[in-house]
């Protein structure tokens, strides 16, 4: 323990450095990733919000101005042909009595139709079901960060380019174990904090809190095979992208977006780029949210 003389010592130097702490506005998070010739400016997105999270980081949007192009998850405006499965099992056949009554709160709460909500495959429920949640809470697609900087590069007449298709998406959501079952019994076992947990997503993204984030990537009740889908073979893939000239040149400076929740965690998207010998440096300021998510 340091001794009172100790802290005395320091205590101007303190309140002069929690002054200038408190006047440091946090950010979402961004890394600069180099290696060789190759340079990226990796932000980390929501892919849905609301008017108030603009403008975003100057640093952003400059980069986008400088680069040689924007890298996002996938480009849903080029997107056509998009293939949608038959699927065979229904939401109705793999609920209880108990979770089919929740369901039928839950969809006229939002304004659903209950009957084809049950009779739908159980991850297009589960979908539609978090999707409405989130347009009820006030957050919409058309201020989702990739959605905004796609934009932006169009009309800068910078390139857009995908790390996976459309297509991709669509097949690994429907693809899942009875159609999706498990997606949609989470989406249903966190409705109840469901408004608390999402505006809290939303602090935690402005502030850049990492904590916050990794937290609520860890505290999801998706399974390990499912988060082995969703997020850990999709960071080694896109690191493989990056790290290779397949999608962009060995000399080359590209604006990187993609979901926060990949950034942070276990087999995050940065460490494995680190891994791969990459320069990699937070350039963003973060500070802790004003919340904490509900389990």
């Amino acid at each position: 323990m340091p001794s009172v003389r100790l802290l005395a010592l320091f205590s101007k130097s303190l309140c002069i450095i929690a002054y200038l702490t408190a006047t440091v506005s946090a950010e979402p998070l961004y890394w600069s990733a180099k290696k060789d010739n190759k340079e990226f400016l990796i932000f980390g997105s929501v892919h849905i919000g609301t008017s108030e999270m603009y403008p975003l980081p100057q640093t952003v949007t400059d980069y986008l101005s400088s680069s040689d192009g924007l890298i996002l998850e996938t480009d849903v405006r080029k997107e056509s042909d998009i293939r949608y499965p038959q699927n065979q099992i229904t939401t109705k056949s793999i609920l209880t009595t108990e979770q089919k009554t929740q369901l039928t709160h839950i969809s006229r709460s939002l304004k659903l139709n209950s009957k084809q909500m049950l009779n739908a495959a159980p991850w297009v429920t589960a979908l539609t079901v978090q999707l409405k949640r989130f347009e009820q809470l006030g957050y919409d697609s058309q201020y989702g960060i990739d959605n905004y900087l796609g934009i932006q590069a169009t009309l800068k007449d910078k390139p857009v380019l995908s790390l996976e298709p459309m297509q991709f998406q669509i097949d690994l959501i429907s693809q899942l174990n009875n159609d999706g079952q498990e997606l949609l019994l989470s989406a249903l076992n966190e409705w109840e904090h469901s408004e608390s947990n999402t505006h809290c997503l939303f602090d935690s993204w402005e502030s850049g809190d990492k904590q916050n984030l990794q937290e609520m990537g860890g505290s999801s009740e998706m399974s390990d095979e499912m988060i082995e889908r969703f997020v850990f073979n999709r960071n080694h893939d896109w690191a493989q992208q990056l790290d290779g000239n397949g999608l962009v040149g060995s000399n080359s400076k590209h604006l990187m977006v993609v979901g926060a929740l990949h950034l942070v965690g276990e087999q995050n998207l940065i460490q494995l780029l680190k891994d791969k010998g990459f320069t990699v440096k937070q350039l963003s300021t973060s500070k802790k949210a004003p919340c904490a998510f509900v389990h």
